[in-house]
């Protein structure tokens, strides 16, 4: 009797064929890959560009607070990733419906790459997003420069929006041909395959989480062995 359906590397397992065939099938013809691609980092780069124009010359102990904001960022990432994009919970089912049942079903560990630039789709947030995100880290940015001063507020604005365009240009990385010339960035790899056994569906649930680092994951004891 024949064992159970094993896909090789960079094969395509039927069930995840016929998942793309549905989401590609249901893409909207307006879509626009390249304008969605380009419009977080747009955004982002326009905001930090104003915040780092209303720099009035930050101290160096002002400066402690881009890798305390990175740091929190990356912890931040690891619990939403593990709290509400792989939990169902009201009312933000969307997240868990876009990211558990879409994203996870079109990428499996061992078939992880993009057919074309129309799958951006699959793997960025809306374009808005990252609008919103800059939105809503405006008023703790403004907390924080009352209590510590008005650079240290710039640059924890600027820092957060910088994260999130790493989070996203790393994240479809990770999702491009092997030989990609970004995947050959130092460190890059690595990450890729970090991301790609998280997408194990035995995995995905409790083990790499962290998308931008291996940090969290090693400290929560959450990194897939």
């Amino acid at each position: 009797m024949a064992g159970p359906y094993e896909p090789q590397i960079g094969e395509v397992p039927p069930h995840v064929a016929a998942a793309r065939a549905r989401y590609h099938a249901g893409l909207p013809a307006s879509y626009r890959p390249w304008r969605h691609l380009a419009a977080p980092f747009v955004c982002g780069a326009a905001v930090i560009a104003g915040c780092v124009a209303c720099l009035e010359g930050p101290a160096l102990k002002d400066m402690v607070v881009v890798p305390a904001m990175w740091i929190f960022s990356i912890a931040l990432e690891w619990r939403f990733h593990r709290d509400l994009l792989h939990r169902r919970v009201a009312p933000l089912q969307l997240l868990y419906d876009k990211h558990t049942v879409s994203h996870h079903s079109l990428y499996v560990d061992g078939a992880m790459e993009i057919g074309s630039a129309r799958d951006f789709r699959s793997i960025l947030f809306p374009w808005w997003a990252l609008p919103a995100l800059a939105a809503a880290l405006g008023p703790p940015a403004l907390l924080v420069g009352l209590v510590f001063g008005g650079d240290v507020g710039r640059l924890f604005l600027a820092t957060g929006v910088f994260y999130v365009m790493v989070y996203e240009a790393l994240h479809l990385t990770y999702h491009l041909r092997p030989s990609h010339p970004l995947r050959r960035l130092p460190g890059v790899e690595r990450l890729a395959q970090h991301h790609a056994r998280h997408h194990d569906p035995r995995r995905m649930q409790r083990e790499n989480l962290g998308v931008t680092s291996t940090l969290w994951d090693r400290l929560r004891g959450t990194m897939a062995r």
